[in-house]
């Protein structure tokens, strides 16, 4: 199970630093061909499709690594079983969120497909726009299930040492 987890997480920041990267290089395109007068306007186009593969990839990893929302100033005030069960809560309320939010993209892409819905410039499929909304929430929910109910050895330290 870890070894599968880790080539997912390794494969997803594989695909955030390709996305970063090609935003840089088709932003500095773009600068450069304004320079000499003649815009690419499918860079923008592009790099705001990659923007968007970022966000959600990169929202997910930071579930993966328990980097969301939550309260520990309140949970300072709790004892320790309902501390155990309040960070349980998190990943459950995270699923079924997400749960949702995939429910209604994969909608969503069936609507994009079904009318052939196109992006102006590059003449691709909107679908590609939605498609990292579904990833992005299937691998939060799979963050945030891993982070909650099966820490890494070094998060589980972290956390032993928070409530000390």
């Amino acid at each position: 199970m870890k070894v599968l987890d880790r080539y997912i997480w390794k494969a997803v920041d594989g695909a955030i630093f390709c996305a970063v990267f090609g935003m840089v290089v088709l932003i500095a395109t773009q600068v450069a061909t304004r320079m000499i007068g003649h815009s690419a306007p499918w860079t923008e186009e592009l790099s705001r499709f990659l923007f968007i593969w970022t966000t959600f990839l990169g929202m997910a990893t930071g579930f993966r690594h328990g980097n969301h929302p939550s309260m520990e100033l309140l949970l300072a005030y709790f004892p320790d079983a309902v501390v155990r069960l309040l960070r349980l809560l998190t990943p459950v309320c995270a699923v079924v969120f997400f749960g949702i939010v995939c429910w209604f993209g994969l909608i969503l892409i069936q609507q994009q497909i079904r009318y052939g819905e196109i992006s102006p410039s590059l003449q691709i499929g909107m679908w590609v726009t939605t498609l990292p909304l579904i990833l992005g929430s299937a691998l939060a929910s799979i963050g945030a299930i891993m982070h909650g109910f099966f820490p890494d050895d070094s998060e589980a330290e972290n956390a032993l040492e928070k409530s000390a």
